[in-house]
């Protein structure tokens, strides 16, 4: 009897918990929802690679901190830029995320580096990406693999969210 005053609390708990992190990553529901999340194939003995994604703030102002994966030993975010005619790649400690505002990582744009891969990225594959916000809890997407020349995701169907299909 005991065990099970304690239990119920418990589960009460978990299941708010729970329900609170599911919807962090619907669209048009408060929090932070990722879309679109795609990578690019890497060649064969590659040590980095990038991914890109889309963020939509649907509640508070927010700040993505940080990032990880378990295809690489670091995933940090970077912002490529021209600056007089140079590209130039910096890291970014964070990016600001406005509320009902999205932020979309491309290729030559904001993206997360990859760094130390654990094995080569291949067209059609998958791996999880889990996301770090100030505020919002951690969002987890699978992120898709397209082939090594592919510039952006393809755009989702009707009713149907890719979850990061490339094209």
């Amino acid at each position: 009897m005991r065990h099970a005053i304690v239990a119920v609390p418990l589960l009460v708990a978990l299941a708010v918990v729970g329900t609170a992190a599911a919807t962090q990553t619907a669209p048009g529901e408060p929090g932070v929802a990722v879309t679109h999340a795609w990578a690019r194939a890497t060649p064969g003995a590659a040590t980095t690679g990038a991914a890109y994604l889309t963020v939509t703030d649907n509640g508070r102002p927010d700040h993505l901190v940080g990032a990880s994966t378990p295809v690489a030993a670091t995933a940090t975010l970077h912002q490529s830029r021209n600056e007089n005619g140079v590209m130039q790649m910096r890291p970014v400690p964070d990016l600001t995320l406005a509320r009902g505002q999205s932020v979309t990582f491309v290729p030559g744009g904001y993206h997360l580096m990859l760094m130390g891969l654990r094995q080569p990225l291949r067209k059609g594959d998958r791996f999880p990406l889990t996301l770090t916000f100030a505020h919002a809890p951690p969002v987890t997407v699978e992120v898709a693999v397209a082939g090594p020349g592919a510039t952006d995701p393809m755009p989702p169907m009707p009713g149907m969210d890719m979850g990061g299909a490339p094209k």
